[in-house]
């Protein structure tokens, strides 16, 4: 773009893209804190907690439930727990993903660590 010439379409879509990324970057920074208590106060047990870290969206929740030894229902609470809490939410009809790993906000899977 000149000093003369007004943006064109493209040029205005990628300024509007660099700013949404921008802004993505500081709302996580702001949130991280409140995300990572909600979720250490949520996830009171090594099973849920394990059940959380496997929910990235490719395991079937039948799956996660019978990988950390709960019953189908039981998993299912959590997860609406999760979802109302905005910790979790749907992809493809029966799969759960997390908002952030416990990792990434550096969680322990154990609760008592």
């Amino acid at each position: 773009m000149t000093a003369h010439t007004a943006p064109d379409e493209a040029e205005l879509l990628q300024q509007l893209l660099e700013v949404a990324r921008e802004q993505l970057r500081w709302q996580r920074a702001a949130v991280t804190p409140a995300v990572r208590q909600a979720i250490s106060e949520v996830l009171t047990t090594k099973a849920m907690r394990e059940a959380f870290e496997l929910c990235d969206g490719n395991c079937q929740s039948a799956e996660v439930a019978k990988a950390v030894g709960t019953s189908k229902q039981n998993f299912s609470g959590w997860t609406r727990s999760w979802r109302d809490l905005g910790i979790a939410y749907e992809v493809d009809g029966r799969k759960i993903r997390h908002l952030a790993s416990l990792k990434s906000l550096g969680i322990s899977v154990d609760p008592s660590d």
